[in-house]
Order: structure tokens, then sequence, then C-alpha cells
């Protein structure tokens, strides 16, 4: 479940509540709590965080370019796809317009995931929206246009792969499709008349 409250922490956080944070890190991120295989991978990635060693930025920079994360996010989708789950995870709102997902899409093919992943959270977005000691969350925002509006509210309550591995939503207006279901077809088509099809 996406988070919409901020979740933070000082330098002074126990490792209990380190611990704590960390399943909302995953919930923001992941969309839900690594299974026990993953968390065996995980394992020399949380450790320095919960002990304090390593700040939520850090931890998500590697988290974001971990096999977990790009097994769940990256290989089975579309670049523009996983952009849009970037903004998501990491910036807790969809892309704006099609320029953002470009210059994403070029940082992408041209220094890989590591590269994009840390411009958003290296971004000033980020920094003056979380700082160094807040978990990225959907939070509410000034929406550059309607479409922007009703981006955000699908992929709000979107789970990962709702909406099939393809097209981010930004491009569905243009396409005149709808991908609820995990399956895009004409907007002006019933999904009913889709199936029997």
């Amino acid at each position: 479940m996406t988070l919409h409250q901020p979740v933070t922490m000082t330098a002074k956080t126990s490792t209990e509540e380190r611990s704590l944070i960390l399943k909302q890190i995953y919930e923001q991120v992941l969309e839900r709590q690594p299974y026990a295989s993953e968390r065996r991978e995980l394992a020399a990635l949380e450790k320095p965080f919960v002990k304090g060693k390593m700040g939520i930025r850090h931890f998500l920079k590697n988290l974001g370019v971990s096999p977990v994360y790009l097994a769940a996010f990256y290989e089975k989708s579309s670049n523009v796809k996983f952009i849009e789950n970037c903004f998501k995870h990491f910036l807790g709102r969809v892309p704006h317009n099609e320029r953002e997902i470009r210059a994403c899409d070029d940082l992408l093919l041209r220094k890989g995931v590591g590269a994009m992943v840390s411009a958003l959270i290296d971004s000033d977005e980020y920094r003056k929206t979380f700082g160094s000691y807040t978990v990225p969350y959907w939070h509410p925002r000034h929406y550059e246009s309607p479409n922007d509006y009703l981006e955000n509210q699908f992929v709000e309550s979107e789970r990962a792969g709702d909406r099939g591995w393809a097209i981010p939503t930004l491009y569905w207006h243009e396409l005149h499709l709808d991908c609820s279901g995990g399956h895009c077809r004409p907007a002006w088509v019933p999904s009913s008349r889709v199936r029997n099809a």
C-alpha cells in the first residue's frame, strides 16, 4: 500500500524504530513486504540501515538498484512504465508530462538504472519534499493539469501490474486507451465486448 503520511526518523532513532521504518520503506517502494528469500538478498543492505550507519536516501538508492526491486519493476516492464513506478516510489507522484519521462528515459538509456534512480533521489524536489529523514510518500501537491490530477488518482490506488507493465498513465489519454485490469483496450470499447471477442 502506498504511504500517505510522513514517516520520519532522526539521527538518534533507535534500532527498533529503524526496523519499523524499514517496513514503511518497503510498503512505499516495493508496495509490499519482501518475501523470505528477498529478505536474505536484502540483509546486507538492511543491516547498516537498522544500525544507524545508513540514512533513508542512501538506502533508497541501493534498494532502487537491488535485484529485488529490478525483478519487481524493471525486468518485466517497459522503460516508460518503470519510470512511472520510480516516480511513484521515490517522489510520491506520477510524471507531470512527457518531458519528464523523456529526460528520465534518456538518462536510463545512456547511464543506466542507478543513474536514473539517483537523479530522482538527489533532485531538489526530493530534498525539498522529504529531506534526509522522511520516507517518500504520496503527498498533496499542485497539479499541472486535469490529466495530471487524473493520472495521480489512477496511480495512487494502483498495485504493481494492475494496469499492465507497458504503458504509463500519461499516455492513456493521448492514445485513448483504458488499461484497467492489466490489459489495454480502446477506451470506447466496453470491457465485456473485449472479453467476449
